[in-house]
């Protein structure tokens, strides 16, 4: 029996410590969810028309006369295919103009920072993120003008632990959440 203690001491007690060490030392999963640069992007939708985005010290317009088509449901959750880097999280307060349906001209401002203050992404399984790369590309903003709503989200692709065992490769989860609305 004394050889077995003196193995246990000498040879088991520095492995497990350092793993213990280790572990206490390693992010948590939701820190993953953490980011620090992101993309943002614009949509216009309901008559809207004039949309203009003051952003990151970037002016960008969209539908600058016409009115924008009104919403379809294979519009939900998408994410405009162009895109602008804003850079650091999150800097100076979003101001946006934009004319309503009726012709009314609208503007609100948006502090990022106050609806997304910990700058992280919404998930509900941060277990199955991949520690090594949890983000496939960088976060998005989407600011979308509708009639007389604004609604700003958070998009994201996850990479994820797959479910099956089996499955060897990480699996691409993409994440759409609102993090503020206003009808003016």
């Amino acid at each position: 029996m004394n050889h077995l203690a003196s193995f246990v001491t000498k040879a088991l007690a520095p492995l497990l410590v350092s793993i213990f060490v280790l572990q206490g030392c390693s992010k948590s999963n939701a820190d993953l969810l953490k980011f620090k640069t992101h993309n943002y992007a614009m949509t216009c939708y309901g008559g809207a028309s004039r949309c203009s985005l003051i952003y990151d010290g970037t002016s960008s317009d969209q539908f600058p006369s016409e009115p924008a088509p009104d919403k379809l449901p294979s519009d939900l959750n998408k994410v405009p295919g162009v895109t602008s880097f804003a850079g650091s999280a999150f800097g100076k307060p979003m101001i946006m103009k934009w004319m309503a349906r009726d012709g009314t001209q609208l503007s609100h401002t948006v502090d990022l920072n106050k609806e997304i203050p910990d700058h992280r992404v919404a998930y509900d399984h941060p277990e199955r993120l991949y520690a090594e790369q949890p983000f496939h590309g960088d976060p998005t903003i989407v600011v979308e003008y509708d009639d007389r709503t604004v609604n700003v989200y958070l998009a994201a692709t996850l990479q994820v632990i797959p479910l099956d065992p089996a499955n060897r490769s990480v699996e691409d989860v993409e994440t759409f959440k609102r993090v503020y609305t206003r009808t003016l």
